[in-house]
C-alpha cells in the first residue's frame, strides 16, 4: 500500500507540473509578444511641450528632468520610463517627430539609440535605452548651435 501511495503522489506531482507548464505556453505574452508584431504607441495626453511628443503610458522621472522656457528660448532635459521595448519607442519617435515639424538629422544605434532632430532655431536629441522590459527615454531640447569656428594655431616645434 505504501508503494501505491508513493506512485499516486508522483503521478499527481507530474500532472500538476504538466498543467502548470502548459499555462505558460501559448500565443500571446503579457510582455510584448514577438518583435514582428506591429504595435503602435499613442501620444501621451500630458505633454511638457505641445510640439514634443512622448509615448502614452510613459511616466516623467521628475527628479531627473528639468525645463526652462521664456519668450526667446527653451531648454529642457525630460526623462521618461515606460514598459515598452526600445524598438517600439524608436518607431514611435520616427513616426511622430515629423508630425510635430521636427526634421530628422541622423540616427545612431548601438547599446542606446540616439535620434537627432531639428527645426527652426532648435535641436532635439532623443536617447532611448533598454532597461530589462522597460525603456528609458531622454529628450533634450536646446537652441540650435551655430557651426563653431576653430582657430588652429601652429604648434611650436622643439629642436
Amino acid at each position: 500500500m505504501n508503494k501505491n501511495k508513493r506512485l499516486s503522489l508522483v503521478a499527481c506531482l507530474l500532472l500538476v507540473a504538466f498543467l502548470c507548464g502548459c499555462t505558460g505556453m501559448g500565443g500571446s505574452s503579457s510582455y510584448g509578444g514577438s518583435s514582428s508584431e506591429a504595435r503602435t504607441l499613442d501620444v501621451s495626453t500630458m505633454l511638457r511641450f505641445k510640439d514634443v511628443p512622448a509615448p502614452s503610458g510613459f511616466q516623467v522621472i521628475e527628479q531627473e528632468s528639468f525645463a526652462f522656457q521664456n519668450d526667446v528660448t527653451r531648454v529642457a532635459l525630460l526623462k521618461y520610463i515606460g514598459s515598452r521595448s526600445s524598438d517600439e519607442v524608436v518607431m514611435f519617435f520616427k513616426e511622430q517627430m515629423p508630425m510635430y515639424n521636427w526634421n530628422p538629422i541622423n540616427i545612431i544605434e548601438y547599446e542606446r539609440r540616439i535620434l537627432n532632430y531639428e527645426k527652426e532655431g532648435e535641436s532635439c536629441i532623443v536617447t532611448i535605452e533598454a532597461r530589462g522590459r522597460k525603456s528609458i527615454v531622454t529628450i533634450a531640447i536646446s537652441p540650435k548651435s551655430r557651426p563653431m569656428k576653430v582657430d588652429i594655431k601652429e604648434r611650436p616645434t622643439y629642436q
